[in-house]
């Protein structure tokens, strides 16, 4: 799993990717052929810039997880998508209309759904918790239900659970979840830990204390969050001389701001141009990283002044995008297991609050730190496919 720490091969990409996958199984339209199709063709393209040995795997997990369904599955042409020739072939669109709010067709549907927040909280790495966000979603959602239902769901989870502890290491071990629903007990949180990028127009009107009241509220969630400032990065693009160097580029560009040099960042781009008077010029991308606002509404002013960088580096100077303010974010929410899949995009829609724009991503420094780490939580990503695929037959 070393593999996911190359650049081609994104783990968090593949994280992100899976839960629009997934919904193409669990709750997409047409029959067990056309959704299967869907699915593996929208893997495929998630696992494309992986390499071999780990694509290999993914087939192997499939394989694996739809072995006990070979009959419903024969004559579906997955690669192409495809129906099966033959008739219904284990279809599953003709029970479309006969679910009730406590049926079997619900709990396999509700199941799929589930699958996203497990997908989300499998990102720190933590079996029980990721699973235990799976069990809640579905205890918490067929609660009302009676002994019955709930009855299919105590039998679905224990087979599952001796099922796949050999894709989550730990699992045997893991403790039944404490939901909401249990005898009025509040749900074990998850806290899931997000970085927010948040582009600013105005880097001194930035306020976390405004940011994480914006958050909450986007969230609903009952606690503030934890946020803090990692950084602000000042990003600017310019067309230097070419005959400057990038250690010269990057000394003159320090200096002219007045940080240090390992605060700076420069990387050529791939275009050269002709500039003033026909002499090649070099465009680079430069990013300078801060630890305060004030700071950063000092560089994001002074990055735009080309003076200073034209007298160091002896030839023209100009700016191809303006010096743009992003703020670095940590925020830890804490939530309930079967919300934790809409987080990111709750973030994102506080933006307006907070004077920017956020892009949020969920942190999974965990996946690229060691080979064991990653091989652990590329295991909890893809037992949830499998759990996924048992749910949508």
């Amino acid at each position: 799993m070393a593999h996911f720490a190359e650049a081609s091969c994104d783990a968090s990409k593949v994280q992100s990717g899976m839960p629009t996958c997934q919904m193409k199984l669990g709750t997409g339209g047409g029959d067990i052929c056309s959704r299967y199709a869907a699915f593996t063709t929208c893997m495929d393209g998630l696992l494309a810039p992986c390499p071999a040995s780990l694509q290999t795997q993914f087939k192997s997990i499939m394989k694996s997880a739809t072995a006990a369904y070979s009959s419903q599955l024969t004559g579906c042409k997955s690669s192409e998508g495809d129906k099966p020739s033959g008739s219904g072939s284990g279809s599953t669109s003709g029970n479309k209309n006969e679910a009730s709010s406590c049926s079997a067709t619900d709990l396999q549907t509700k199941s799929s759904s589930c699958i996203q927040g497990m997908t989300a909280a499998a990102a720190g790495g933590d079996a029980c918790g990721a699973w235990q966000t799976y069990e809640c979603c579905l205890k918490d959602a067929f609660a009302s239900c009676g002994s019955d239902m709930q009855s299919k769901i105590s039998t679905m989870m224990s087979t599952m659970k001796t099922q796949y502890k050999g894709m989550l290491p730990g699992l045997a071990s893991c403790a039944s979840a404490t939901c909401s629903s249990q005898n009025g007990a509040a749900p074990e949180e998850v806290e899931t830990t997000v970085m927010a990028n948040i582009e600013l127009a105005d880097p001194l009107a930035f306020n976390v204390d405004k940011y994480v009241e914006a958050v909450k509220k986007a969230t609903g969630v009952d606690k503030l969050p934890e946020a803090v400032v990692k950084a602000f990065e000042i990003i600017v693009k310019y067309v230097l001389p070419d005959a400057a160097t990038m250690a010269a580029a990057k000394a003159a560009i320090a200096k002219a701001n007045n940080v240090a040099e390992n605060q700076v960042q420069v990387a050529k781009s791939s275009a050269r141009r002709l500039g003033a008077g026909r002499r090649l010029a070099m465009n680079v991308d430069v990013t300078i990283t801060v630890p305060d606002k004030s700071k950063a509404a000092a560089v994001q002013k002074s990055a735009s002044n080309t003076t200073t960088l034209e007298s160091a580096l002896g030839g023209a100077v100009s700016i191809t995008k303006a010096p743009v303010t992003t703020a670095k974010v940590e925020t830890k929410v804490k939530s309930a297991p079967s919300v934790t899949g809409k987080l990111l995009s709750q973030i994102e829609s506080a933006g307006p609050a907070v004077g920017g724009t956020i892009k949020a991503d969920v942190q999974a420094s965990a996946l690229h730190t060691s080979s064991s780490g990653a091989s652990k939580n590329f295991s909890i990503l893809f037992a949830a496919v499998v759990i996924l695929f048992r749910a949508a037959f």
